[in-house]
């Protein structure tokens, strides 16, 4: 498999967005939801073909038909522990006899679909070092968010327990830097700053793990990409070695997009996200920070968060962030 693409974020940051534009790439395989569903029936991936087919909305909406996911069941039924939360997963975790059969597997998959390349997303731990052992020449492009923005979304989504106390019984996401959890009670201790301490876990994780491979690592911000959709996507397809295609330009511009900066505050109250911003302030100034503060800290994708809430560039109608 040359080349593949592996999307990287702390989850709720927008890469689902980010990870359907870029499967209707006419050079890009992905998983499915066939493939979370049936991990080991490869040849249901052929039906992937048709999400780049001409159809009403109305019928890609429809829960039977395939849909670029992140699918867990695959990644786990090759590489036992994929899965697992309470720690970063490192090079050493991958599976010495799953190597093999999963580059075999996603390599039938590409076939299946007439494609050329592999795309992938994962949020949460990145899993950089660990897909960096299997694909060897993987390129890596992480999305931020306006950190604010993360912890709504996630305390909305309500499917994973991400606001349970740091070290409680409920607390599924490994050890927390003394600092952090410091930050943590100072400023209140409450469910959101639970969010936020989750979240930049996974943040310091995508950091450590970036600089391992510098030359292979690409960042953008959520808030760049509903902005200026077009550049950014170009940016990637530069980066990552992809041709922009008339059929992928066509697709890009013929998406309608509003923008969900500021939404939030439906959602939150300003003393939560201030609450928050300090928070990650105070993380971006511990030694135990993934990376130090700077133009891609949390204080910078809240800047860019504040901007105006009216209509431009942004989320698809009808899409997750």
């Amino acid at each position: 498999m040359r080349r593949p693409i592996i999307i990287v974020g702390t989850g709720r940051c927008g890469s689902t967005l980010l990870h359907r534009l870029l499967a209707g790439h006419d050079q890009l395989a992905w998983l499915s939801t066939f493939n979370e569903a049936f991990p080991t029936q490869a040849w249901l991936t052929w039906f992937s073909r048709a999400y780049g087919w001409p159809l009403p909305d109305r019928i890609k909406d429809l829960k039977a038909f395939p849909k670029p996911y992140e699918a867990y069941r695959f990644w786990e039924h090759f590489l036992p522990g994929f899965s697992r939360r309470d720690r970063p997963l490192t090079a050493e975790d991958v599976p010495a006899g799953g190597i093999d059969p999963v580059r075999r597997a996603t390599e039938r998959i590409a076939t299946l679909q007439g494609k050329e390349r592999f795309l992938v997303k994962v949020t949460g731990w990145s899993r950089i070092a660990y897909f960096d052992r299997i694909f060897d020449d993987a390129v890596f492009v992480s999305l931020r968010r306006d950190p604010r923005a993360v912890v709504s979304s996630w305390v909305q989504a309500g499917w994973l327990d991400v606001t349970s106390s740091p070290g409680s019984e409920g607390w599924e996401w490994g050890e927390v830097p003394a600092d952090y959890l410091a930050a943590w009670r100072e400023l209140g201790g409450d469910p959101t700053l639970s969010a936020a301490v989750k979240i930049r876990l996974d943040l310091d994780d995508i950091a450590r793990n970036a600089a391992r491979v510098p030359q292979r690592f690409h960042e953008l911000s959520y808030e760049d990409l509903i902005a200026r959709p077009e550049p950014s996507l170009r940016s990637i397809c530069g980066f990552s070695g992809l041709d922009w295609t008339p059929a992928f330009e066509r697709i890009v511009r013929s998406k309608h997009f509003y923008d969900p900066r500021g939404k939030w505050r439906r959602h939150l109250t300003e003393a939560q996200g201030e609450r928050i911003i300090e928070f990650f302030a105070r993380a971006d100034a511990s030694p135990a920070a993934g990376s130090p503060a700077g133009p891609s800290s949390a204080q910078g994708e809240a800047a860019k968060g504040s901007s105006s809430s009216g209509p431009s560039a942004g989320v698809p109608d009808g899409s997750s962030a």
